[in-house]
């Protein structure tokens, strides 16, 4: 069933050159617009006055942001510990082979 909305005159002629710039008759253009929102969960309020473009550069710094935070926060000092771990492990190697090379320096003494 088929359904009417009051919308000003103003935005009706917007809405049909949208329309009409798109291919799309003015109902089918509205239902998917109403998808993009609800799929997107993007508030129209909330781009009022800014291009997508505008957006997508605030997005961007967000990520880049939350990159570096990661960065400082997990990722250095994760690499550090895995560089203290690896030096703790040659040193351990290393007296591992000493004692090793000893034990077998006895065996050959004594046979």
């Amino acid at each position: 069933m088929k359904k009417s909305i009051v919308i000003s005159e103003r935005s009706h002629k917007q809405l049909k050159k949208l329309a009409s710039d798109h291919n799309r008759n003015i109902g089918k253009f509205t239902e998917e617009m109403i998808l993009f929102f609800q799929k997107t969960g993007t508030d129209p309020q909330a781009i009022k006055g800014k291009s997508a473009s505008e957006m997508i550069k605030v997005i961007d710094r967000r990520i880049v942001s939350f990159f570096k935070t990661q960065e400082a926060d997990i990722l250095y000092p994760m690499q550090q510990q895995i560089h203290e771990n690896g030096e703790q492990t040659k040193q351990l190697f290393g007296r591992l082979i000493e004692n090793l090379n000893k034990i077998f320096q006895k065996i050959k003494e004594t046979s």
